[in-house]
């Protein structure tokens, strides 16, 4: 929807146009606990210097090619602050006084392939609390070297039937 959107609604189709549109447009850092972060999710997911993005970069998440080493590092590069916690499966955007929240990964499967969900909010409290709930997570940072081990263990990801990102 327009950035003068106030209030609460759920979307289910166009899900991440409306969250890059909102990464696009806010003018403060962003915080987002996303679990995965795959290939070119750099692109669904445009973040601004000085942002702090969560994800599942477990050696698991990063074998089986849900979460990318190299989005990350170019992130990374860009002034973002990337965090690591194992077994996360939130999806949580801040963008500014608006909040995303549902079942959308920041991958091509999620974006294209799956069927998902998300509220969005301009409600300040859940705002807040989802802002204060990702704060909660950056414990663990992960920086240039972190990152050049990980994507040594970096593989693709494997996908069985239905829609398949390339």
């Amino acid at each position: 929807k327009d950035a003068g959107f106030m209030g609460t609604e759920l979307i289910t189709d166009g899900i991440w146009k409306a969250i890059t549109r909102a990464a696009r447009k806010s003018r403060r850092p962003a915080s987002v606990a996303v679990a995965y972060f795959g290939r070119d999710a750099g692109k669904l997911l445009p973040l601004r210097a000085g942002s702090r993005l969560v994800v599942d970069a477990s050696e698991h998440a990063v074998k089986s090619g849900q979460t990318c080493p190299a989005e990350l590092a170019k992130l990374v590069d860009r002034g973002v602050q990337v965090f690591s916690v194992g077994n996360l499966h939130a999806k949580l955007f801040v963008f500014g006084n608006r909040a995303f929240i549902g079942s959308t990964n920041a991958s091509n499967r999620s974006a294209h392939g799956l069927v998902k969900a998300v509220v969005a909010t301009t409600e300040r409290e859940t705002v807040k609390e989802a802002r204060k709930f990702i704060r909660s997570l950056c414990r663990q940072e992960l920086g240039p070297e972190a990152i050049k081990q990980l994507k040594t263990i970096y593989r693709p990801p494997r996908m069985s039937g239905g829609n398949q990102s390339r």
